[in-house]
């Protein structure tokens, strides 16, 4: 009996399900709004990596559905996983989507297969992004949850000082702001020293979500929050968090505030 050409199988696949990278919607007519968005997903990246289990590398694909024709946002994300032993597709979506989408594949759940995380810049001035895991083991798609950011709280007060709280570890760390004072005085955040009107700190969510492999092959997840202080632009403090797979869960491993360098 002829082996059969999978290649050609999952090709037939892909057009199938309408994917192909440069079937996109005409552009819109002059004096028109944005154009609707194209019906199809375009393929983004593609990786071979085992994410079944079964020793052998899968492929996994990035799939985006753009917002408008012409838009570098992509506002549907769906991973693609094509197993060519079991000579099954998988598909799974994401809740929202982003701009410069990403694929990273590491093992953090400990059963010796890797996840698919998906990394998607939100593309606002916080910097911040979007993160999404998936697991195929067994050729059973399944979402799981990734760390929520930390709660970080803190106000300004006299002598240039800003204590930062961080709720789930209840530490507090008092950053010293007074290299910055000339600024916050000339601002009228300070008066000689004293604080003129409150001021409440600005945390923002994860822009760095980044896998990191452990001696026994099991990753971990590395958290980077943005703190702000009196203005988006006036970055004071990054908080960093360690974050482990446990019992179907992230559990925190630890937390530190580390002050931004001017």
């Amino acid at each position: 009996m002829r082996a059969r050409n999978w290649t050609g199988v999952w090709g037939s696949v892909v057009l199938t399900f309408g994917i192909c990278g440069t079937a996109l919607a005409a552009p819109p007519p002059e004096g028109s709004q944005a154009a609707p968005a194209p019906a199809v997903f375009e393929v983004l990246e593609t990786a071979r990596q085992d994410v079944t289990g079964d020793g052998r590398p899968d492929l996994v694909s990035l799939l985006g559905q753009r917002f408008a024709a012409d838009s570098p946002y992509y506002e549907k994300l769906k991973v693609m996983v094509q197993d060519p032993v079991a000579k099954k597709v998988s598909f799974m979506q994401t809740a929202y989507g982003g701009y410069q989408p990403q694929l990273s594949f590491c093992d953090f759940t400990g059963e010796g297969t890797k996840q698919i995380l998906v990394q998607a810049p939100t593309g606002g001035s916080g910097g911040t992004s979007d993160y999404y895991l998936f697991s195929t083991r067994d050729n059973n798609p399944a979402v799981l949850p990734v760390p929520q950011p930390l709660t970080i709280s803190g106000s300004y007060q006299d002598g240039y000082k800003v204590p930062l709280t961080i709720k789930e570890t209840n530490q507090t760390t008092v950053l010293d702001l007074s290299d910055r004072k000339q600024i916050y005085e000339d601002n009228g955040v300070y008066k000689n020293g004293k604080l003129a009107r409150p001021v409440v700190v600005m945390p923002n969510s994860f822009s760095v979500l980044r896998p990191l492999e452990k001696r026994d092959g099991v990753c971990v997840l590395q958290g980077e929050q943005r703190v702000s202080g009196v203005a988006n632009a006036d970055t004071i403090a990054y908080v960093e968090s360690l974050w482990k797979w446990e019992n179907n869960g992230w559990k925190l491993q630890s937390a530190q505030v580390k002050k931004a360098v001017r």
